[in-house]
């Protein structure tokens, strides 16, 4: 089964039918299925949205829409929770559902606040569907420049969402543990949210499914030996002092951040904080949705602090700062 129908299968019975009707020439590049109440079921595609017509065919405006009920919307949340809305709590407080092949659904809606966190959803009014595409292989260019003297160096993924930041982590993992990269590697994988290990492909690397990212990293340095952990999207304090900790322990990290480029990464105190602490040793930059898994820079985090600085003159790829290109076959932008 497609990755496309893999997602489709959890929409209700009468959305389905329609969406199953679309051409695979649009299938294939559909990256998230939106379903809003009251409003036309939507196709998130890197050239815009479609919606798709009651005939069954996807259009850019203009007909007669398919529109999302309020019944279809819960329904599609039963499903994503395999009907047990409780023990789904601990991703709903963030916005999220995981599905069991490891597509993972934001859901908008009523927040319950409790002392002033976010500790649930009801009335779910939105579900936005990501497509969990595998882009075997989108790793491959990244993985020789990730091996320096015989180690694994620390690693951070930048790119906007739906950029290909899982995909990319899932890949290296399974590269490394494979012997693609000189060795097979011992390789711990921390999956807060499912969605790294969702599609069964990594099955020769430790999986702490579903834990909490800081306490993950922490068990898999202590209790599992590894050369590396991966995990998705570096996003606290208590993260950043997991892997300094896992760092003096001999242990790399690969993880992925919200940035995609220069500016927005230095934008972040936390990921500013990170890099200077020496924790990363290599920044990656994917191209964007447009092209998902593709990798369009990738920089020793030395040189960049080194010549990264704000400039009126040479090449800035367009966001104010100076790049030190490691590895790349053809950046975004000519350099001058």
């Amino acid at each position: 089964m497609s990755e496309f129908n893999e997602t489709v299968k959890y929409l209700p019975t009468s959305l389905k039918s329609r969406v199953m009707m679309l051409p695979e020439s649009l299938t294939d590049r559909i990256q998230e299925i939106r379903l809003r109440s009251d409003a036309p079921l939507t196709l998130s595609t890197p050239d815009g949205e479609w919606m798709v017509a009651s005939s069954g065919k996807a259009v850019k405006s203009g007909g007669d829409y398919i529109i999302c009920m309020p019944a279809d919307i819960d329904e599609c949340f039963l499903m994503l929770c395999e009907y047990s809305v409780h023990t789904h709590q601990n991703e709903l407080k963030t916005g999220f559902i995981t599905s069991p092949n490891g597509s993972r659904a934001g859901v908008a809606g009523t927040a319950v606040v409790d002392n002033g966190r976010v500790v649930s959803y009801r009335n779910i009014t939105s579900i936005c569907l990501r497509v969990a595409r595998r882009h075997i292989g989108c790793a491959t260019k990244m993985i020789d420049t990730l091996i320096d003297g015989g180690r694994i160096c620390g690693t951070l993924i930048c790119g906007e969402p739906s950029s290909g930041k899982s995909s990319l982590l899932r890949d290296t993992a399974r590269q490394l543990t494979s012997g693609m990269a000189e060795r097979r590697w011992r390789v711990s994988v921390v999956d807060e949210r499912g969605e790294l290990s969702g599609d069964g492909s990594l099955k020769s690397c430790d999986v702490l499914r579903y834990s909490p990212k800081a306490v993950g990293i922490q068990q898999a340095v202590r209790c599992l030996a590894p050369d590396v952990v991966i995990f998705d999207e570096l996003g606290s304090i208590e993260e950043t002092k997991a892997v300094l900790d896992g760092l003096n322990s001999g242990v790399a990290a690969i993880t992925s951040a919200h940035c995609n480029n220069g500016r927005s990464l230095f934008s972040r105190p936390l990921l500013v904080t990170a890099l200077k602490s020496g924790a990363f040793e290599r920044v990656v930059f994917l191209e964007g949705r447009g092209s998902p898994g593709t990798i369009s820079r990738i920089m020793n985090v030395g040189d960049m602090f080194a010549e990264n600085s704000r400039t009126d003159t040479g090449y800035n790829g367009g966001d104010g700062y100076r790049y030190s290109f490691l590895s790349v076959s053809e950046p975004a932008h000519s350099i001058t």
